[in-house]
């Protein structure tokens, strides 16, 4: 079984493999993301954090899946963010979650984009992901900007991290990610 940050399991139950939400590639089985990024979405509601909920993200036809989930306040009071004009969640099967500011750092100077890892592995429990977002938008916690850990690589199929991905999908079935 996958584990993330802290060596706890992935997921807590033994649920199964949606068939109807999973792509078949070849031989191999990649489950949709969809049903993990509206769970993570509703745990950012659940603690007060609200958001647009989840939507695919990428670049169309490759294999890397990914999700972006938008906040929908503004943080401007935290110190970090005060220049923000956007913020989102991001997630990819390498890398797990970050957040996404865009921020405006002088009006010459356009946009700037700062992603904010969120150490916590590349499928973290839901509750976890909006627990430590919740924090560090309350300006309890920071968290450092720039590099971004990769966990593995989505060219390299992996059966229990499919297993664990589509077991969301058993929870949401026929999701479209928008919040409940």
């Amino acid at each position: 079984m996958l584990r993330h940050h802290g060596a706890t399991p992935l997921n807590a139950g033994n649920q199964a493999i949606s068939v109807e939400r999973t792509v078949v590639m070849g031989e191999r089985k990649r489950a949709d993301a969809i049903s993990y990024g509206r769970a993570v979405a509703n745990a950012l509601t659940a603690v007060g954090v609200e958001n647009g909920g989840a939507a695919p993200a990428g670049e169309p036809g490759k294999l890397k899946r990914g999700l972006g989930i938008s906040l929908l306040d503004p943080y401007w009071h935290i110190p970090d963010f005060e220049n923000s004009v956007r913020m989102s969640l991001e997630w990819d099967e390498e890398h797990g979650w970050a957040l996404l500011d865009v921020n405006e750092p002088g009006a010459a100077r356009g946009y700037a984009y700062t992603y904010h890892d969120l150490e916590l592995g590349v499928l973290p429990e839901p509750a976890d992901v909006a627990r430590l977002v919740d924090s560090v938008l309350a300006g309890k916690e920071r968290l450092s900007g720039g590099f971004r850990r990769k966990y593995r690589m989505a060219i390299k199929h992996n059966v229990d991290f499919e297993a664990a991905l589509a077991a969301y999908a058993a929870e949401f079935p026929g999701d479209s990610g928008a919040p409940l």
